[in-house]
């Protein structure tokens, strides 16, 4: 049994710790036991050296992208890190960072994630049967838990890709008792962008003089200090941080005129965690962390004018200001009743707040008049409590049926109401033969943070808001099984599912850059969802070949019958979804890769009508939501991985990766357009053409 195998592994290490090898050897063995008789259904796990390899875009392995082509998963926009996970909206994935929910997990607008894979140590993906552990959103849980450092030897990793570099190092501080693991990233837009502005500047005669550019970096940063065999500290930080400004000045004629944006987000997370071994059988892990992501944005406008009858000016000044703050402390247990049940519990309470803020001014003074000023301010501060407790059995009823059953009470505390929810779980696994098992489970989830968003990308505009009176917690209820078959070399999974999601949140105002803040909850329509289908899963693997094939069916409809009666397809309502993922190891020196995507168009909502109202004028009508589908997507992206060690021991790898492989524009959005008979149709236009990227990593 897995518990055994953790347990003599525990063993091993309180009698020595200078087995270092030994120990990693017998961990790795049970955690892979535990993985291939897991009793979860929708359950992956993926080993850093998984992550850090195959196709990088831009030059940087990031970890959403390789979640994106999962079975059961839509990508929603190009290029973004847009996880739409069984039906789910993407603001309802849990992201843990070593056990610290993250609100914000993006770079550059969602381009690539904030998850540094030079650091991390496996990932744990959850799509259904959720063990009772885990709560707070609806649909998927990313854990991601990075790298203790090694404890007897420094060794690091230098990276450069196309818009980024990265650093990573770790070692002993003392040996054998404390280690430390760094890693950190910087992106060189900026170093690119601002003397190509300047060049563009000189050529003009600085006007209109322009500037701009973007810098992201984060840091990742972990000490762990050996107390004993039985007691052990971690001390965890993050931080990451994205800037983003453009302006233009002009002068004419004794007049100026300038324009400036600016737009800051990012995310601090820091943990403190003690992990003590009570006895063989019993094991406790205290948590004490602090979370915060916000972002601000705003612009400036300016116009001053010179004339005979007086000064004119103009400025108009907006600042956006977002955050969401948690500070919380946990108690997680792990106890063994010998062979036959593994038993979880423990509790939490967090602390959260949650700011919105605009200001807004306006000065204005006409030739000959005096100079009048307008302002105002807009926002919210809310606070909130949520306290948990959780208990699930992973039972042994026989030598071929395990049960993992729990459930997960929670509060959610404002000053103007309390909400308290149950959510069961429960997940069956029938061994049939060594090889061939089948699963069930049943899950309920629940969800009291909302994002406010008026649009469907992701945008540092986007603003974290707590259930209020007017918009209560979301709920999801889940069933999945299927049959999962591992003979030799091989792995086959057929898994389905059915989920419903109740009072999910839509944004019925007006086209906005900015969500509305005050009273936010009247702009936004409450509904329910309903997500079912089937995922297909072919894998064959051997030291020197990986090959895998992904298919998913599935159907996505939501709900809302305050602006249309009837259900209606989702935006990433894809049909039929494929993916192939391959890896060939010709040789010692070279890794080559190729994933191909495929999947049905998203939805889009286009007018079903034209009137003529006369006078040259038109009104268009539309007959449902996402009435109209984009052509379907497919692309292929290509990789090669070139390593070889040097003579000092040192590795030196070159990753050629090429995205978009054979140049195909997928629709990205869609127009209704007219020729000059005035008959209408649909243009769709594409925006991401073929993108080689060339990076470098030197380990040591």
């Amino acid at each position: 049994m897995f518990a055994a195998a953790i347990l003599t592994a525990a063993s091993m290490h309180a009698q020595t710790i200078e087995k270092q090898d030994t120990l990693d050897t017998s961990y790795v063995t049970a955690v892979k036991e535990k993985m291939r008789n897991t009793t979860q259904t929708g359950l992956m796990r993926l080993d850093g050296d998984k992550l850090r390899s195959g196709v990088a875009v831009f030059g940087t392995p990031d970890v959403i992208k390789h979640l994106q082509m999962l079975p059961g998963v839509a990508a929603g926009n190009e290029l973004m890190s847009g996880l739409y996970v069984h039906g789910g909206d993407g603001n309802d994935n849990l992201f843990l960072l070593d056990g610290v929910p993250l609100y914000n997990i993006t770079h550059f607008g969602g381009f690539f994630s904030s998850f540094n894979t030079d650091v991390v140590d496996n990932l744990d993906f959850y799509k259904s049967g959720f063990p009772a552990r885990y709560g707070g959103r609806l649909s998927s849980v990313v854990d991601v838990e990075t790298k203790e450092g090694d404890m007897f030897k420094y060794h690091g990793n230098l990276s450069l890709g196309l818009i980024d570099g990265r650093i990573q190092l770790e070692g002993p501080i003392v040996k054998g008792k404390t280690s430390f693991n760094f890693g950190i990233r910087r992106s060189w837009m900026d170093v690119v962008t601002i003397p190509a502005i300047a060049y563009a500047n000189h050529r003009n005669g600085n006007n209109p003089k322009a500037s701009g550019g973007y810098s992201m970096q984060d840091l990742n940063a972990r000490v762990t200090h050996i107390f004993s065999g039985r007691s052990k500290l971690n001390v965890i930080a993050f931080w990451g941080r994205d800037y983003l400004h453009a302006g233009l000045d002009q002068k004419e004629s004794g007049s100026t005129m300038g324009i400036n944006v600016s737009s800051m987000w990012g995310t601090l997370a820091t943990s403190a965690n003690w992990d003590y071994k009570f006895s063989k059988t019993l094991r406790g892990k205290l948590t004490g962390y602090y979370s915060r992501s916000g972002s601000d944005v705003g612009y400036k406008f300016d116009v001053n004018s010179s004339a005979d009858g007086g000064s004119m000016r103009i400025t108009m000044d907006d600042d956006n200001i977002c955050a969401v703050g948690d500070a919380g402390v946990k108690y997680d247990f792990d106890f063994y009743k010998g062979d036959t049940h593994h038993m979880r519990f423990g509790a939490s309470a967090v602390y959260h707040h949650y700011k919105a803020t605009r200001e807004y001014s306006q000065f204005r003074q006409m030739p000959g008049a005096d100079g009048e000023t307008d302002s105002n301010t807009d926002g919210n501060t809310y606070s909130a409590f949520e306290p948990a407790v959780y208990y699930e059995d992973e039972m042994f009823l026989a030598y071929n049926f395990t049960l993992n059953a729990g459930v997960r009470a929670s509060l959610f505390s404002t000053p103007v109401r309390t909400w308290a929810r149950l959510e069961p779980r429960a997940a069956l696994k029938w061994l049939i033969t060594k090889d061939l098992c089948t699963k069930l489970s049943y899950t309920r989830m629940s969800q009291y943070a909302h994002l406010v968003s008026a649009m469907y990308i992701e945008l540092p505009t986007n603003s974290w808001m707590p259930s209020t009176i007017g918009a209560g917690p979301m709920i999801s209820d889940q069933i999945a099984g299927g049959l999962y078959f591992t003979p030799q070399h091989f792995k086959f999974n057929l898994e389905g599912w059915y989920k419903t999601m109740h009072n999910m949140l839509t944004y019925n105002g007006a086209n906005a850059f900015y969500p509305p803040l005050v009273n936010w909850e009247k702009s936004f329509t409450a509904g329910n969802g309903r997500s079912w289908g089937l995922e297909a899963e072919a894998t064959y693997e051997t030291p020197k070949l990986e090959l895998s094939a992904y298919y998913t069916l599935s159907w996505t409809w939501r709900e809302f019958m305050a602006y249309y009666p009837f259900p209606f397809p989702d935006h990433n309502d894809n049909r039929h979804k494929i993916n192939l993922v391959g890896t060939w190891r010709p040789g010692k020196h070279w890794s080559l890769f190729f994933n191909w995507n495929y999947h049905t168009g998203n939805r889009i909502t286009l007018p079903s009508h034209v009137i003529q109202t006369g006078h040259g004028l038109s009104s268009m009508l539309f007959e449902a939501p996402y009435n109209a589908k984009l052509p379907d997507y497919h692309r292929l992206d290509l990789g090669a991985d070139y390593t070889f060690t040097n003579k000092k021991g040192h590795r030196w790898n070159f990753n050629l990766s090429v995205y978009n492989a054979y140049n195909h524009m997928n629709a990205s959005f869609a127009m209704l357009d007219a020729d000059a008979n005035g008959n209408y149709y649909g243009l769709a236009y594409g925006l991401i053409p073929i993108i080689p990227t060339l990076s470098v990593s030197y380990k040591f």
